[in-house]
């Protein structure tokens, strides 16, 4: 994406590095805790994806699902949590 988006071409080490000095970090610990707490993904997409959708439509985004496993294309209702 860097290279695309602005024409920057960096290491994936690189990468790394900048992103954890910026405190993103995989979030292993969300899905363990969506793992103890059965019903509260569910209940948050019915909760907060619809804003989350409508604001992506809004500005002509596209919504990708993922998470350490893999990535899911499509409506949360065809993705597994």
């Amino acid at each position: 994406m860097l290279a695309e988006r602005f024409g920057l071409r960096v290491s994936v080490w690189t990468a790394g590095r900048y992103l954890r000095h910026w405190g993103l970090t995989p979030q292993k610990a969300r899905a363990a805790r969506l793992r103890a707490e059965p019903g509260r993904g569910a209940a948050r997409l019915q909760e907060e994806y619809p804003a989350i959708r409508a604001k992506a439509k809004q500005e002509k985004a596209e919504i990708h699902w993922g998470d350490e496993m893999g990535l899911a294309f499509g409506p949360p209702e065809r993705t597994q949590l």
